[in-house]
């Protein structure tokens, strides 16, 4: 485990040396959240409820997505297509370890950094804005905690499954930015899933992308009864161990016809 943390060392030191985009990156989701929580600001100035939330829930809710955005769905490894297809992935390969290790300690070190900037963040935005946050139990916590790193695990295996592309297409942008764009919708990142139609909320759950934050939102403000929650983690883990099984079968197929062009 020794090398793994020298690793994930190493990713964090990296992490911060291009320090003006970091800094332009954090000021965007920083903005993003200001725009949020002005807008629903005024709206619950007019109304004490809106969509079955009040603005206690609501604000928690800004904050909660804003927190998961960093630590679930922000990935190090926008790039792993191109490292593939370049055939860069072959300097890994050849190392004493893990390839999927190596991969998983650029993910934490770089979900530490983010984190790490929305602690800043947040602070500041408790100062402009006073709000008065949910709080849940004591169980529904620990859950939350629990789904947050399924959340987490989740994200991780389809980037695995996305970089996997690189084994046959250097064409691997394309793919990605719409998966992005579908993120921003689907996991509940710019509002609470439960505002939209019944049909489309059916849709989107029979995908994966509510576990990146829309329901980690709805456990963390108590809106699911006994039933739900057990419901909920075992299509999360369902989830987890089909995409598990799904990046391990991706990734042998391509690794046995790998020859790593360019290097």
């Amino acid at each position: 485990m020794r090398k793994y943390w020298v690793l994930t060392k190493v990713a964090w030191e990296n992490g911060l040396v291009y320090r003006a985009s970091i800094l332009m990156w954090r000021f965007r989701q920083f903005l993003s959240t200001i725009m949020a929580l002005t807008l629903w600001t005024v709206i619950f100035g007019a109304t004490e409820s809106a969509f079955a939330y009040n603005q206690q829930e609501m604000i928690t809710y800004i904050f909660l997505a804003a927190f998961l955005q960093s630590a679930i769905i922000a990935t190090a490894l926008n790039n792993l297509a191109n490292i593939v297809y370049s055939g860069e992935l072959s300097q890994f390969l050849i190392k004493p370890m893990n390839v999927y290790g190596y991969f998983a300690t650029q993910e934490i070190a770089d979900k530490l950094k983010n984190v790490g900037f929305l602690v800043i963040e947040t602070s500041l935005l408790f100062l402009i804005f006073q709000p008065v946050i949910f709080l849940p139990g004591l169980n529904n916590f620990l859950l939350f905690l629990v789904w947050m790193m399924g959340g987490i695990i989740l994200n991780f295996l389809i980037t695995l499954l996305f970089g996997a592309f690189g084994f046959w297409s250097p064409d691997t942008w394309g793919p990605r930015f719409l998966f992005f764009m579908i993120i921003n919708i689907t996991a509940g990142k710019l509002f609470p899933l439960n505002i939209l139609p019944e049909l489309l909320q059916k849709i989107i759950f029979m995908t994966p992308f509510p576990y990146f934050a829309f329901m980690q939102t709805q456990l963390f403000l108590d809106k699911l009864n006994p039933q739900e929650l057990l419901t909920h983690t075992l299509t999360l883990l369902a989830w987890i161990v089909f995409f598990g099984w799904l990046v391990k079968y991706i990734w042998g197929r391509g690794l046995k016809s790998y020859d790593a062009a360019g290097q």
